[in-house]
């Protein structure tokens, strides 16, 4: 923390005052949860440590969103064209849940932007089936792109035991998740 009170952000040009920030006193603004209460002392200062790293990998990933030129409608009917491969105008309006207009608007602006194309259905050879340019692909690929090169420099910057302390720490974050996840995939009531 510097003399004046402030904790500099991630890239260390943006200061912010500690009494605005929701970290590390109130990881992402829980500690009037009562679970958050129950918690020990160790595992909430973990918690602050992972909300403080959020903050830094958000800056650092959604970083790259900032650069594209597409509106979040746009991006998100690009996604799907990219994630499904093709979709017809009808596909796209029910994923999107907007009207056929407003998808040929979108469909519009992506393929003159070079994100799109449009061909006629072999199917049936009246419908348009709508495919990811390369240009496409790679916009959505570079957004998902995880940060391999920092986070080996940050990786390689650890001691030896503090690598394996690391690998244990998340190997019981990871078996937690999956318990979790199979509690969420369980029935609210169950039969009997």
């Amino acid at each position: 923390m510097s003399p004046d009170g402030t904790t500099p952000w991630p890239d260390d040009t943006t200061q912010r005052t500690d009494d605005t920030a929701p970290w590390p006193d109130d990881a992402a603004g829980c500690a009037d949860s009562p679970t958050w209460a129950a918690l020990s002392a160790e595992a909430r200062a973990v918690a602050q440590l992972g909300a403080e790293i959020g903050l830094y990998s958000v800056r650092r990933r959604l970083g790259p969103l900032l650069a594209v030129p597409l509106t979040v409608q746009q991006l998100r009917c690009l996604t799907v064209l990219v994630v499904e491969g093709a979709a017809t105008p009808h596909q796209l309006s029910e994923l999107l849940a907007v009207t056929p207009a407003t998808t040929t608007g979108i469909v519009d602006r992506l393929v003159r932007a070079g994100m799109a194309d449009r061909a006629q259905d072999t199917r049936d050879g009246r419908g348009r089936v709508l495919t990811p340019t390369r240009t496409g692909v790679q916009v959505v690929r570079e957004l998902l792109a995880t940060d391999v090169e920092t986070d080996a420099r940050v990786l390689g910057g650890l001691t030896p035991d503090e690598l394996a302390g690391l690998q244990h720490g998340l190997s019981g974050v990871l078996r937690e998740l999956r318990a979790l996840g199979r509690d969420d995939d369980a029935p609210a009531h169950p039969a009997g």
